[in-house]
């Protein structure tokens, strides 16, 4: 098991654990500390258990400490719904973040795969407009959710992407999960990763992909065998290879959400 310091790997949450879902809900219980709790909240939730996300959302907006607190953003994310981020209870750690908060809570956004995050950033995007650099990075995730950019421009008023959110949605599925404006599914992720691959094993350059990487470790349960700084080379490109056929052979439904394998 790994631990308690480290519940927040760079590319996912770590390998299933052995417990039982009545074991780890134990642990819960018996825990002294926010840290433990996270922990082993994230196993019950590795299990295909999420009973327990309303003490998620507790902590997250409950605990005084940050690291804490970004553990929670980025789980949150992982595992939550539609319906989830909908209840705006749930996000009242924000009305008092830090800036350093408020970018993380951006940047996880996207993991979220849903359009109902948006409202959310739009209202961070009022609140820190004054702020360059926090400004940016919600835009950039609003950019990288509907694509506003491209049809609007960089420099697109707070009204201007609130009206193509709202066309945005009616000419959508906000009920469905989406990756790079379209119902998501790992089979495109896979394809993405495994062009850059092809690409990077030719040069035996590092892999340079950190988000798909990513979300398709946390999605499926399963590490893609490299990292952002991993060297391509002959030898592990068949890593990649086999890592995907693995992936081919389960059934995947497009648009939904997945942790872990669980559908959400």
């Amino acid at each position: 098991m790994r631990s308690h310091e480290n519940v927040m790997d760079s590319i996912w949450f770590g390998e299933k654990g052995t417990l039982s879902k009545a074991e780890i809900k134990d642990h819960i219980l018996k825990s002294s500390t926010e840290t433990e709790v996270l922990f082993h909240l994230i196993e019950l939730f590795k299990s295909g258990d999420f009973t327990q996300k309303p003490l998620l959302i507790q902590l997250m907006n409950t605990t005084q400490d940050d690291d804490v607190l970004e553990g929670c953003i980025q789980v949150f994310f992982s595992v939550a719904t539609h319906e989830d981020i909908k209840e705006q209870t749930h996000f009242h750690f924000l009305s008092n973040a830090t800036e350093n908060i408020v970018h993380t809570f951006a940047s996880a956004a996207i993991t979220s795969l849903s359009l109902e995050i948006i409202p959310y950033l739009l209202a961070l995007l009022e609140e820190w407009e004054e702020i360059s650099e926090t400004n940016m990075v919600i835009r950039d995730t609003i950019d990288y959710l509907i694509a506003y950019e491209e049809e609007i421009g960089e420099e697109a008023s707070l009204d201007d992407i609130g009206d193509y959110y709202f066309n945005y949605c009616q000419a959508n599925d906000p009920e469905k999960y989406y990756f790079l404006q379209t119902w998501a599914l790992p089979g495109d992720l896979t394809k993405k990763m495994m062009e850059r691959v092809m690409i990077a094993a030719t040069h035996e350059e590092p892999l340079k992909m950190e988000l798909i990487p990513s979300l398709l470790s946390i999605w499926t349960g399963e590490k893609v065998p490299g990292d952002y700084y991993t060297i391509i080379s002959k030898e592990n490109y068949k890593e990649f290879i086999h890592y995907v056929n693995g992936l081919q052979s389960k059934e995947w439904a497009r648009g939904h959400k997945y942790f872990y394998g669980y559908k959400l």
